[in-house]
């Protein structure tokens, strides 16, 4: 048994055709009408919920709307105060009889009852207030005609805050048995006080664990004052939250004029093109489904996972 892949990201928002609109006309993806037919999108068994599909790299952005005013998705849009973000991250396992067996016996509950084959959400309560939905390998890999522009070929890491590296490494090492990638593992030592502060810094502990061709990366912050220490006290009771998603994009800036005309707005800024050849830029939620957005073009770190069949 093993996790095979991030299988989508899974995003609730209020309007399903505004969503549309941000992931084509702010990123360049494109609806697989394959899985989720564009007449009104595709009910799917998550919670009475409509949503569509938009394939990026080996996952997609799963886009959901609630079919009623009650279930887990409008208590997630209710509690968001309306705006919407990131719900869940779905797993795919090559196994998952046995993959949700082993997770029991580590201390990892389900959420609800399970048919013992199908997806399963797992108890929160057991993995940091994350939602994590664990899901059958389907081996299903959108047709290059829903691929979008090609402006973003994958999704290079989905980033959570957390407030302690030991309970991550708990969940994500002992419970769910993923490999760190210890070539990455980033500001292990608290910052130096005595260092000016500058108006731009957010320091973290940052721990990444490679999942198929992606990542899901941890930010752990420093001190309380930070915008992510923020985020973590007032939004992570249980230890965790989803933070961002980062989809990798070979140029960074055709990518950011697409998406800024296309209405997204950009927070801050990146250096001309001629200046540098590694770039980040970011997004803000308010444009982008309640979901912060973070695009870059680093390559992989040195442990990145390569499953051979």
């Amino acid at each position: 048994m093993a996790f095979t892949r991030i299988h989508h990201v899974g995003l609730i928002t209020p309007d399903l055709e505004n969503g549309k609109t941000v992931m084509t006309k702010g990123f360049g993806l494109d609806i697989d009408a394959h899985r989720t037919p564009l007449e009104g999108g595709n009910s799917v068994a998550f919670d009475n919920v409509t949503a569509l599909q938009f394939p990026i790299g080996e996952m997609f952005y799963e886009i959901s709307t609630p079919n009623s005013d009650s279930g887990d998705a409008a208590e997630f849009l209710k509690n968001s105060g309306g705006r919407g973000g990131i719900h869940h991250i779905a797993l795919a396992t090559n196994d998952i009889a046995s993959e949700i067996n082993g997770l029991q016996q580590r201390g990892i509950k389900v959420k609800g009852s399970w048919d013992g084959k199908s997806a399963v959400f797992l108890d929160p309560e057991t993995t940091l207030g994350a939602n994590i939905q664990i899901v059958p390998e389907d081996y299903y890999h959108a047709h290059p005609y829903y691929r979008g522009n090609g402006l973003i070929t994958g999704m290079a890491h989905v980033g959570l805050a957390a407030r302690s590296a030991a309970e991550v490494r708990d969940l994500f090492e002992t419970k769910l048995q993923l490999h760190e990638d210890s070539t990455m593992e980033r500001g292990i030592d608290p910052p130096d006080p005595n260092r000016p502060a500058r108006a731009a810094d957010d320091p973290v502990h940052l721990l990444e664990y490679p999942i198929g061709g992606s990542v899901v990366e941890i930010s752990i912050p420093w001190g309380d004052a930070s915008g992510t220490a923020k985020l973590v006290a007032s939004r992570a009771p249980l230890g965790a939250v989803y933070h961002h998603t980062c989809p990798f994009a070979p140029d960074v800036h055709a990518f950011t004029d697409y998406a800024v005309a296309g209405g997204i707005q950009q927070i801050g800024s990146i250096p001309p093109k001629e200046e540098t050849a590694r770039v980040v830029a970011w997004f803000h939620p308010r444009s982008c489904l309640g979901m912060l957005v973070e695009l870059w073009n680093r390559p992989a770190g040195g442990d990145h996972y390569h499953p051979i069949y």
